[in-house]
């Protein structure tokens, strides 16, 4: 709409101008009526039919254009719908023809770990193969999970981050209590952090994936530190690595479907944690950010709504 507006000004001035002309006619400040050639022409009528004429028109002009517009709008939006339903449908379909395969190769799998008859080069081999399949696996999962994600599918409850993030912490670190690698640090406040507002299932899987993400790029020996705090309107967590960092012409891709950057390689993982974080954060109307200096490492930050009682405590 705000595209068209100078569209109603020209129509609105027009139609002033006319009605302008006619009174200065009316009042005699401008010659009426007006002589042409051997014709006698009343200027006042004229310029106020005129600039009626030519206001009407402006005006259905722009409600033209206005409905042209909204009618390419509502085309857009449909076919982004459709591409979205392709999308999904292609997810289903690869699920489907991906999961039965992968459960008869690693069934197939357990039963030559088990055989007596492996040496030890065989059996290496084997191991190599079991893990790749289990990556596998986990792409197969979190694809289905991509494309259930919606509004409708998530739930808003109170969620105590504090409980929520050392859950977190024991799932990615499973040695923490002999030799932990990630620390968590609560801001200090006269009262307690408050609760989040969201799906406690799914935000652990953010914080989970985070976490391994910067277990898996931090050198061996080196802590990873987990912040968090909050600003009265939303909760505020930073999850800290000093890994190697990541380029910055590789940052607005990280977040891609599949996306493995140059540090990236080699690296177990199934390309979709990071793009899982994304959706789950934007469901949640929350914000994700992420800062990273090579050789010196990364920083996310999430910013999650607090629950409705205690917003603005």
């Amino acid at each position: 709409m705000k595209r068209l507006a100078p569209g109603l000004w020209a129509a609105l001035g027009m139609a002033l101008l006319g009605f302008l002309i006619g009174w200065l006619a009316e009042r005699e400040l401008l010659p009426n009526p007006l002589i042409v050639t051997s014709y006698r022409v009343d200027l006042a009528g004229l310029a106020t039919r005129a600039g009626l004429l030519l206001g009407a028109l402006m005006v259905m002009g722009v409600l033209v254009a206005f409905a042209i517009q909204r009618g390419q709008e509502a085309r857009q939006a449909q076919r982004q719908q459709e591409q979205v339903s392709a999308r999904q449908r292609f997810f289903q379909r690869l699920d489907h023809e991906l999961k039965n395969p992968l459960t008869i190769i690693r069934l197939g799998l357990v039963n030559l770990q088990q055989s007596p008859d492996l040496n030890a080069e065989q059996g290496a081999s084997v191991e190599r193969i079991s893990q790749q399949a289990q990556r596998l696996q986990k792409l197969v999962v979190d694809l289905r999970l991509l494309y259930e994600l919606d509004k409708d599918s998530i739930e808003h409850k109170p969620v105590a981050l504090p409980e929520l993030l050392e859950e977190a912490l024991a799932l990615a670190d499973p040695l923490a209590e002999s030799s932990p690698r990630i620390t968590l640090r609560v801001q200090n406040l006269p009262w307690p952090v408050s609760d989040a507002w969201g799906d406690r299932d799914l935000l652990l899987l953010v914080f989970r994936n985070l976490m391994d993400n910067a277990l898996k790029f931090s050198p061996p020996g080196s802590q990873v530190e987990v912040r968090l705090g909050e600003d009265g309107r939303m909760a505020i967590v930073d999850v800290v690595d000093t890994g190697p960092g990541i380029p910055a012409e590789e940052l607005p891709h990280i977040f891609e479907e599949l996306y493995r950057g140059e540090n990236a390689r080699g690296v177990p993982g199934s390309g979709l944690g990071l793009r899982l974080v994304e959706r789950i954060v934007e469901l949640h109307e929350g914000i994700l950010q992420v800062r990273s200096k090579p050789e010196h490492g990364t920083v996310f930050t999430i910013r999650l709504p607090l629950a409705p009682d205690s917003a603005g405590a």
